[in-house]
């Protein structure tokens, strides 16, 4: 039996595939693309490090010198890490054991505590300030270390102090002992921090900073706060090193624009003159040897121009629409190292609908940052708690005091429109008052207890104790048929 053409170039067809799909399989080949080299863009390494190999401390050095840079020069670095310390790193204590006496006798205690000259070392900080400037460390440094003292007060140590010193090493120590400045088990755990001091800038260095070792921290007395990303990870990494290069590039692609918008402002005035000398004869007018002389300094000028002469001034549209255009999508790319919507930079970038679902999107990865920092400052709170028992202040036991960090709330963006959704999540049972009061910032109970206290007040003066709010109309006009 013969085949025909066709089912001749079928079985061809098979064979090749079938001797492909063996010959990858035998050589080892992926059937991924993502790993497979091609001319036009990068080949992976293939190289499998830890992130501290990765972020070696001569690169981990650039790296915290050229955020700190940007963060100091660049407006935009800058706000980008305001904006979000404005959404991470505010919230309020509220004791919530049970015990009416304990809760406040325990909030007035952590308000003394919150007071620069009782809370910072130095006497310069106040409790929310110093949770605010270790979050802006670890956005910019990576990490930050705050030593607990016997004092019951704290000391910062930014992250570029603790690493391990070229000299000086304290005794029974190596450099092999340490990743970055810090000890650990074989399981990774942290067991003790060499802190170093900031030397003297001398010309020899470059004006790098030397660094001298000061002290080793036990790991108990020191709260590492960083940003980490991968579980066999010591030192944290900022968010920003991501955009680093492109916050950069807008940085100078700005005073590039700006060089030539001001050179497009010098007044540059070009004449055009529709007929010549004839060929061999050389003029010996002023007029047609040198042109004609404008003085703008003057004030306003009438130019007597020649008949078939005409002026025109010299016009540079800068900066460009493309460049415009492409500034907004770096700026964009740029924002999104933070998590933050681009309508936070441009607020008429978009309406109520996408600004209030930018919003939305953003407080899920918001959520999971003050996570970090309500840990901080439990752990803060429980420390100190610890040494008002241990003093004798506080007769409690640490386990019978319960506590909340209450992240500061925003403000809603249509508030009719929201406080009428609430009002009816809460009757059908789909949400609760508690849950609503604490997005904006409020606790539901201080609530409740200052609203006893102004209905008790106004009965006391015989006042109505409540007035019924005259909600105002919406009225939706349509246009008549």
């Amino acid at each position: 039996m013969v085949a025909s053409n066709g089912s001749h170039r079928g079985f061809l067809a098979t064979a090749r595939n079938a001797l492909r799909s063996a010959t990858r399989f035998i050589s080892g080949g992926s059937g991924y693309d993502a790993v497979k080299e091609k001319n036009k863009r990068q080949a992976p390494t293939g190289l499998l490090r830890s992130e501290d190999a990765e972020l070696l401390p001569n690169d981990r050095r650039k790296l915290l010198s050229g955020s700190r840079d940007l963060h100091r020069n660049f407006s935009l670095a800058a706000w980008m890490i305001r904006r979000h310390l404005d959404y991470v790193s505010s919230f309020s204590f509220q004791c919530r054991s049970g015990n009416p006496a304990l809760d406040g006798q325990v909030e007035r205690l952590m308000r003394w505590f919150s007071q620069p000259s009782n809370c910072d070392v130095t006497g310069r900080f106040s409790l929310a300030k110093i949770v605010r400037m270790a979050e802006m460390r670890r956005i910019v440094d990576g990490d930050v270390f705050l030593l607990k003292l016997d004092s019951g007060r704290l000391q910062a140590v930014e992250g570029d102090r603790v690493r391990t010193p070229g000299t000086g090493m304290p005794e029974g120590f190596s450099a092999a002992d340490f990743m970055h400045g810090v000890k650990t088990d074989d399981a990774g755990k942290p067991l003790a921090y060499c802190v170093c001091k900031r030397g003297r800038v001398s010309d020899a260095s470059g004006g790098t900073p030397t660094f001298l070792f000061e002290r080793l921290v036990d790991a108990a007395n020191m709260y590492h706060f960083g940003y980490f990303d991968r579980f066999d990870q010591v030192r944290g990494v900022s968010p920003m090193a991501a955009c680093l290069n492109t916050l950069r590039d807008t940085y100078e692609g700005f005073d590039y624009a700006l060089a030539k918008m001001k050179v497009s402002q010098l007044f540059g005035l070009a004449f055009y003159r529709e007929k010549s000398d004839p060929v061999g004869q050389v003029s010996t007018s002023d007029e047609d040897g040198s042109g004609y002389e404008v003085d703008f300094g003057r004030g306003p000028v009438l130019l007597d121009l020649d008949p078939g002469d005409r002026a025109e001034f010299l016009e540079s549209k800068s900066p460009a629409t493309e460049f415009q255009q492409f500034s907004q999508t770096m700026v964009s790319v740029a924002l999104k190292a933070l998590d933050i919507p681009y309508s936070f930079y441009a607020e008429n970038f978009t309406n109520y609908s996408g600004a209030r679902q930018a919003l939305l999107q953003y407080e899920l990865s918001a959520k999971i940052k003050r996570a970090d920092v309500q840990a901080l400052l439990d752990h803060l709170t429980a420390w100190r708690i610890g040494l008002w028992i241990q003093d004798g202040v506080l007769d409690a036991d640490v386990r019978d005091i319960r506590w909340n960090w209450i992240p500061n709330g925003i403000g809603w963006i249509d508030p009719l429109k929201e406080i009428d959704a609430n009002i009816a999540a809460i009757g059908a049972g789909l949400d609760t008052r508690t849950r609503i009061l604490r997005e904006q910032g409020i606790d539901f109970f201080e609530l409740a207890d200052e609203l006893e206290a102004e209905t008790l007040y106004l009965v006391g003066k015989n006042l109505p104790p409540m007035r019924e709010a005259n909600r105002p109309q919406v009225v939706e006009l349509t246009n008549a048929a």
